[in-house]
């Protein structure tokens, strides 16, 4: 099995999960959604139970002993699902993992970053053992 994950970077490719199928800019827009969704949510559930109805900076901040940290952005990494991929000019679907860095802003309303990776269960056939001496020199 092949180890090496490579950011997917064309918004076109698809990818297959069991029964759902989405193009990858799809995709992450759905991801995002939901991410700023939950986030907004969590802030409305934490204003609700506020006395005064407002955002307790403590919500956006962490105590380490006697320090205070502010926090500015949440990062989820490596949630990794197995996939199916089709890429624009492939020949057929490419089974492998797919993994999901999401990174998002607590401060401002900007969509979440999503990244994606891709690692094939088997190398592509056309991939040559030469290509990474060849990429050193």
């Amino acid at each position: 099995m092949n180890n090496k994950f490579t950011p997917l970077v064309c918004d076109d490719d698809v990818l297959l999960f069991e029964k759902d199928t989405f193009k990858i800019s799809r995709f992450k827009e759905l991801i995002s959604t939901d991410i700023n969704n939950k986030l907004s949510q969590s802030i409305h559930d934490h204003q609700t139970r506020q006395p005064q109805g407002s955002v307790n900076t403590s919500f956006l901040q962490m105590s380490i002993g006697q320090e205070r940290l502010a926090l500015t952005e949440i990062e989820f990494k490596s949630f990794i699902k197995a996939c199916q991929i089709l890429r624009v000019g492939g020949k057929a679907w490419q089974k492998g993992k797919l993994k999901i860095q999401i990174i998002k802003s607590i401060i401002n309303q900007k969509p979440a970053t999503v990244c994606l990776e891709f690692c094939p269960d088997e190398p592509d056939e056309h991939e040559s053992p030469l290509n990474d001496l060849r990429k050193m020199i």
